[in-house]
């Protein structure tokens, strides 16, 4: 008999249920017919093997996982096979370490440092040179006020540079330009995080895991932005034309 092969696979019993994660070995006599070893476990009635990664079990309430993971032979997935009851008993019976509170101060934390690195990021804008990029850092914001109000007080052109550019001379349009589009960019992302904290201050804890920056908004802050985001660029029109 020559030397075995080994591979792992999971134990499902005959519901599907998860059992064991276990190692087989697989031999070749010389007549060709093949042997399964399972090593260290003795299938019982009905338990068979599942060439597969064995499923992730929860820790406690709050985490990701499965409570009694079921093999799904249809989408080839595993899926939770406990009932409603049974894991609203496990979670009172292996409750989050970490409070919901603490959860939402670290995912506003979270929220935070993401709006903040997109409005730093900045916004392409088109000049007389094409399609610029301009960052706004809080050094930058304050270097296009200062050119901005260098052009509101009379001035034909300032100088200003995009991204990775030389310096040069803008001229007036184009300061304002780009203060139009960095106002735009800064009300956009202000506003988008101010309804991200809107979310996080309501969501429970499975709820608020899945909040990221970019994550679309519930209907009602949805329409809720759109209406502030309709309103704040018909002030900017009014004060533009002013």
């Amino acid at each position: 008999m020559q030397n075995g092969t080994l591979r792992d696979c999971c134990v499902v019993d005959a519901g599907g249920l998860y059992r064991a994660f276990v190692t087989v070995k697989t031999w070749q006599g010389v007549d060709g017919e093949s042997t399964e070893t399972v090593l260290g476990y003795k299938l019982a009635e009905g338990e068979c093997l599942i060439d597969t990664v064995p499923p992730t079990k929860r820790l406690h309430a709050g985490t990701t996982g499965f409570v009694k993971p079921r093999w799904d032979e249809d989408t080839e997935t595993w899926t939770e096979g406990a009932t409603a009851e049974e894991l609203a008993a496990w979670e009172a019976e292996h409750p989050d370490p970490v409070s919901l509170e603490e959860k939402r101060a670290a995912k506003h934390a979270e929220i935070s440092a993401a709006s903040e690195a997109a409005i730093y990021a900045g916004m392409d804008v088109e000049t007389t040179q094409g399609t610029e990029h301009f960052s706004l850092t809080e050094k930058d914001q304050i270097n296009l006020t200062t050119a901005k109000n260098a052009v509101d007080k009379g001035a034909a052109a300032y100088p200003y540079h995009a991204d990775n550019a030389r310096c040069r001379i803008f001229t007036a349009d184009e300061i304002n330009a780009i203060s139009q589009a960095s106002v735009a960019h800064i009300i956009y992302h202000t506003t988008y995080c101010n309804h991200l904290f809107d979310w996080i201050r309501r969501a429970d804890a499975a709820e608020l895991a899945g909040i990221t920056y970019g994550a679309e908004l519930p209907d009602d802050l949805a329409a809720h932005m759109q209406e502030i985001l309709t309103q704040a660029g018909a002030v900017a029109e009014t004060e533009a034309e002013t």
